[in-house]
C-alpha cells in the first residue's frame, strides 16, 4: 500500500467536514421554512456526497468518515422528520382550504335559493 493510502487527506477530510456543515446549514433552513433556499443547498451537498465518494477513502480517513456520516444520518432523520411535519400542516391547510370553498358555495346556493327565481 502507498503512503497516501495510508494517511489523511486535508482536502478529504475537509470536504467530510464541509458535508457535515451543510447538513447542519440545511436543517436550519427548513426549521425556517426557507425551502428554496434547503432545496439549492440539497443541490450543493449532493454535489459534495458526490465528491466524496468518487473514490473509496483511505483506511486513515475511515474513522472521520464513518463519524461525520453518523452525524450527517441523524440529522438526515430530522430533516425527514421536518419535511413530513410540513407535508401534514400543508395537507391540514388544504383541507381548510377545501372546506372554506365548499361553505362559500353552500352558502352562495342557498342565497340564490332564498332570493327565488329571477324574472
Amino acid at each position: 500500500m502507498s503512503a497516501a493510502g495510508r494517511e489523511l487527506s486535508p482536502t478529504r477530510v475537509g470536504e467530510f467536514g464541509q458535508l457535515l456543515r451543510l447538513t447542519e446549514r440545511l436543517k436550519g433552513h427548513l426549521e425556517r421554512g426557507e425551502w428554496g433556499a434547503a432545496a439549492e443547498l440539497e443541490l450543493e451537498r449532493r454535489g459534495l456526497v458526490e465528491r466524496v465518494f468518487e473514490r473509496p477513502p483511505a483506511a486513515a480517513e475511515l474513522p472521520v468518515l464513518t463519524a461525520t456520516l453518523r452525524e450527517v444520518v441523524r440529522l438526515n432523520d430530522e430533516l425527514i422528520g421536518l419535511a413530513e411535519h410540513r407535508r401534514r400542516a400543508i395537507a391540514r391547510e388544504l383541507d381548510l382550504l377545501s372546506v372554506g370553498r365548499e361553505a362559500s358555495r353552500a352558502y352562495g346556493d342557498v342565497g340564490r335559493s332564498a332570493a327565488g327565481p329571477r324574472p
